[in-house]
């Protein structure tokens, strides 16, 4: 009997252990094997090559905003070169404009009327039949402008058609030569396209000497075609004025008038 257990163990140590194991316990064993020890098929790392999530660099943050930048810097020195040429011209531009239409209450330019070539003696025919109208004469200088400027008359009286002159009287109260140009108003403004100049020293260099005193003329008359115009209904009083300004020779030799403060 105590013979028995020590053949079974020998047995068993002679035994292969496939012999012994279940067929399911060998199927999994074999599966484990495989894969524990299959080579990896992942390559290796190149440390290299930059990284796809790696974060931007400076240069690339701030290559946006440079071209904005950049656009808007045009956009600015395109604003201000207009509005330096535009300063440049506005003087002429505003005075042909306005001597031609007779906008912002300014005098038209007397000229053949509404039929294109005509002569300006035919409009120069007094409407006998029309009330006058009270002209009034206003004027005044800057602050910079050391002039005494003032209308000889207080007021005229004239007929549509009929032509009227004026004075004005201006003197350079300081020591030195000083140029003075002026600019004029009708009002009410819808008077000025019938407010028609024939003569005037407006818009032109005034050069007074110091204390020197000239007198200005101003020859215009009312077109008779203000009669006809149903918005002139009830205007009996047109005032005439002018201001003086001071001005200088920029460096490409236009007169500019001096601003307040110079």
């Amino acid at each position: 009997m105590n013979g028995l257990p020590r053949l079974c163990s020998r047995l068993i140590r002679k035994a292969p252990a496939s012999a012994w194991a279940c067929s399911s316990c060998s199927n999994a064993s074999q599966r484990y094997a495989a894969h524990a020890f299959k080579p990896s098929t992942r390559g290796i790392s190149n440390s290299s090559k930059p990284r796809q999530n790696a974060p931007p660099t400076m240069e690339e943050l701030r290559a946006p905003f440079k071209k904005k930048n950049a656009t808007t810097l045009f956009y600015a020195l395109s604003i201000i070169l207009g509005t330096v040429a535009f300063s440049y011209g506005s003087v002429p531009m505003y005075k042909m404009i306005c001597q031609t239409t007779g906008f912002g209450g300014q005098p038209i330019k007397a000229h053949g009327g509404g039929v294109e070539g005509e002569d300006i003696s035919a409009r120069l025919k007094p409407v006998t039949g029309a009330k006058r109208i009270r002209i009034t004469f206003n004027g005044s200088v800057s602050d910079v402008l050391p002039w005494k400027f003032v209308p000889q008359q207080r007021e005229v009286k004239v007929l549509p058609g009929e032509t009227a002159l004026a004075f004005y009287t201006a003197t350079n109260k300081s020591d030195e030569d000083i140029i003075g140009v002026a600019t004029y108003s009708v009002t009410p403004g819808q008077v000025a396209p019938y407010f028609s100049k024939i003569q005037c020293f407006c818009f032109e260099e005034q050069r007074l000497n110091a204390g020197e005193t000239v007198d200005m003329p101003v020859f215009f008359y009312i077109d008779p075609d203000f009669v006809n115009d149903p918005n002139m209904r009830g205007i009996e009083q047109v005032t005439l004025s002018y201001t003086f300004f001071k001005a200088r020779y920029d460096k490409k030799g236009h007169l500019r008038p001096v601003p307040q403060g110079m």
